[in-house]
């Protein structure tokens, strides 16, 4: 199950308040998904470096936490995002895979970096999957288009150019 643990909007400044505030409150998740036997995945949610994210899963310590990867919220964070990927796969459980490129203004702004169809952007998807193949992961890839680039005019469109080119991915894997 994908969870998020806030936004750039809501997180504290510093870390370490950050960590200490999330910490029982996902203990507590962790219980109840443990006795539920559903694994959890925090989202990098535009609210945590990759190495941030790292030392909150580690902390736990349990196989029913991990990762919910987002290729392209990484860059939305102004992280490199392969680096990033490299440090959050072997803790991955869920995907959303996007890709997205710069535009006009601010680059902390989320309209900064719209959605475009997979392969058009900046994200090296292919050696993201890579990443995730190397270590293990054989879940879901999970599509994601959250705010698509004014410059594509159909969703629909740009849904099943993605798709497509996530299939050639997978095929050539």
């Amino acid at each position: 199950m994908r969870i998020c643990c806030g936004s750039r909007l809501t997180r504290p400044a510093e870390w370490s308040r950050h960590k200490a505030a999330l910490l029982p409150l996902l203990h507590e998740a962790v219980a109840q998904a443990r006795a539920h036997e559903v694994v959890l995945a925090i989202e990098n949610h535009i609210d945590f470096l990759a190495d941030e994210l790292v030392e909150l899963i580690e902390t736990i310590g349990s196989p029913w936490l991990g990762v919910c990867l987002d290729t392209g919220n990484t860059l939305r964070m102004l992280e490199d995002p392969l680096q990033a990927a490299l440090k959050l796969a072997p803790y991955a459980r869920a995907t959303h895979v996007k890709d997205v490129r710069a535009r006009a203004g601010d680059p902390r702004s989320f309209a900064f970096w719209p959605s475009v169809p997979l392969g058009q952007g900046l994200i090296d998807l292919p050696a993201i999957f890579a990443a995730l193949r190397a270590h293990g992961y054989d879940g879901l890839l999970a599509l994601e288009i959250d705010y698509l680039d004014p410059a594509y005019t159909s969703d629909a469109q740009a849904m099943a150019q993605s798709l497509d080119y996530m299939r050639g991915l997978l095929a050539r894997a």
